[in-house]
């Protein structure tokens, strides 16, 4: 998905966006979520992480605006809110985005010939698959792949 230069924002710590009613962090941020490393139409999750309590759109953005280790959720507070749909800006639980993901059926991880991420027309055919339960925005099937980079196991 295509955004203007002029709505992509680059907050490094300690601010956060404005733009995001969660205290949010990132490279070239677009209004739902998309960054410089993750910029296809399904990249519309932003990640809280344990080590700093802010959202970021992949592990990439957090290590490009913080001076620290990135430290997944922690499990034990898998009830709190730790992801934020771009598209809609509801914040789930930890554990409504991971149950959701338990759900799905098996099959392809949604990675591209590269390997690293979803294509436009990876999203599944069920809109309930890869997506925010409040609008059905569809999220990157890929980012299953490497869960353990931001929820403890």
């Amino acid at each position: 998905m295509a955004t203007s230069p002029t709505e992509r924002r680059t907050t490094t710590a300690p601010a956060t966006d404005d733009r995001f009613a969660v205290p949010l962090r990132g490279v070239a941020v677009d209004p739902e979520t998309r960054c410089a490393h993750w910029d296809g139409p399904v990249d519309v999750v932003a990640l809280r992480f344990g080590c700093c309590e802010a959202y970021y759109p992949c592990d990439a953005c957090h290590d490009a605006t913080t001076d620290h280790e990135t430290e997944p959720w922690p499990r034990d507070r898998f009830d709190e809110l730790a992801v934020l749909c771009g598209a809609c800006r509801t914040v789930l639980t930890a554990r409504e985005y991971l149950d959701g993901e338990a759900q799905r059926a098996a099959g392809s991880e949604g990675h591209s010939p590269s390997g690293n991420r979803a294509s436009p027309g990876d999203s599944r055919e069920t809109p309930d698959d890869d997506a925010c339960p409040r609008c059905g925005a569809a999220f990157n099937p890929g980012c299953r792949a490497h869960r353990d980079r931001y929820f403890e196991a």
